[in-house]
């Protein structure tokens, strides 16, 4: 059932409802890691408007 392709139509609402699900638990059983390490310069340029520059 998760190998539906996006150019089949999926005939009911109970029908995605059950795709989905099966898309979401094999994503999830990989588990895959994510690296959110980012240095705090890196946060400061990317977040600016969370950092306000002081005046000191």
């Amino acid at each position: 059932m998760s190998n539906m392709r996006l150019t089949q139509r999926i005939p009911d609402k109970d029908h995605l409802r059950r795709e989905v699900e099966a898309n979401i638990n094999a994503r999830n059983a990989k588990a895959a890691l994510v690296n959110w390490h980012f240095t705090s310069q890196d946060a400061r340029r990317k977040l600016a408007r969370l950092y306000p520059r002081s005046s000191t």
